[in-house]
């Protein structure tokens, strides 16, 4: 059985995997914008107020939560 990799879409909810921007890896972050292998992330504190928006190559994020319907 083969395994499919879920493609970063806007509004997924996704974890850096390395650290990024003075940001530690685990860092969890909604997506706002996918270019090619550059995504633009929203990190938020705990009531939703954005703490930065940082540019994060693909290849370095996990997605935690989809927002694409199964």
């Amino acid at each position: 059985m083969s395994t499919v990799k879920h493609a970063i879409s806007e509004h997924d909810v996704v974890v850096l995997r390395d650290p990024v921007g003075g940001w530690p890896s685990g860092t969890t972050a909604a997506v706002i914008s996918v270019y090619d292998d550059v995504v633009l992330v929203d990190i938020a504190d705990p009531g939703g107020k954005t703490l930065d928006a940082i540019q994060v190559p693909v290849s370095q994020l996990e997605v935690k939560r989809s927002s694409r319907k199964r």
